[in-house]
């Protein structure tokens, strides 16, 4: 992908996108986090992000970690759109199960050019989000907000999965949780215990690490 003049290789794509997801779970991008998320080697990370930091697409400091600079950020939103376009495709045209669209649509993204993007938005009706609720171009609606935020008797609708990993995915679709889905919180574990919540006639009961991921909609004026 052209950043500039330079062009950004698919690793360093990877790279671009794991920093985003760090950052959108409020946490710092540092070479630690980052050897987690790609899972591989953490003394491999330094070399990429200094090549990074070179073309101009991030800065890194020891206390802060890796944050992009514009031209990072411009470079990471159209893979980001890209790897959600990429999804839909899997899911919507070809039928693939949503927990195995995020994996394959890694691999796509890279491959998509401006051109094939035009055609993939208008064979998919110009869709608004990708299969698990993120956001394909417009930032996240401020009124959203995590599960976990939630008190005892509140209804939401499901919005947006943040955790796109499979087996995140496959557990949600077991149990009913996709975007559009109504819930209501029906129980709050004391010391940071799982909440249950009622989707349709079913109880569930999710960790707080898992409704943190979820982004709802809090249906009435109890938000």
């Amino acid at each position: 992908m052209p950043v500039g003049h330079e062009e950004v290789s698919a690793q360093a794509e990877e790279y671009l996108e794991a920093i985003c997801r760090i950052q959108d779970r409020g946490e710092l991008a540092t070479p630690t986090e980052l050897a987690h998320e790609l899972e591989i080697a953490p003394p491999s990370v330094l070399g990429m992000l200094k090549r990074l930091e070179e073309q101009g697409l991030l800065n890194y400091a020891r206390h802060a970690g890796a944050v992009l600079t514009e031209r990072g950020q411009r470079c990471a939103d159209t893979l980001r759109r890209r790897h959600r376009l990429a999804e839909r495709l899997l899911t919507d045209l070809l039928g693939m199960p949503w927990e195995r669209a995020h994996h394959i649509a890694c691999r796509f993204e890279h491959v998509i050019d401006s051109e094939v993007e035009d055609y993939l938005q208008q064979a998919l009706h110009y869709p608004a989000t990708c299969p698990h609720g993120n956001p394909l171009s417009l930032p996240t609606d401020a009124q959203w907000r995590a599960l976990s935020t939630l008190h005892t008797g509140q209804s939401a609708q499901l919005r947006c999965i943040k955790d796109e990993t499979p087996l995140t995915l496959d557990y949600l679709n077991r149990i009913g949780l996709r975007p559009g889905v109504q819930l209501t919180v029906c129980d709050l574990a004391p010391f940071d215990g799982p909440l249950t919540i009622k989707v349709g006639e079913e109880r569930q009961a999710l960790s707080r690490d898992m409704a943190n991921c979820l982004l709802v909609e809090v249906e009435g004026t109890d938000a």
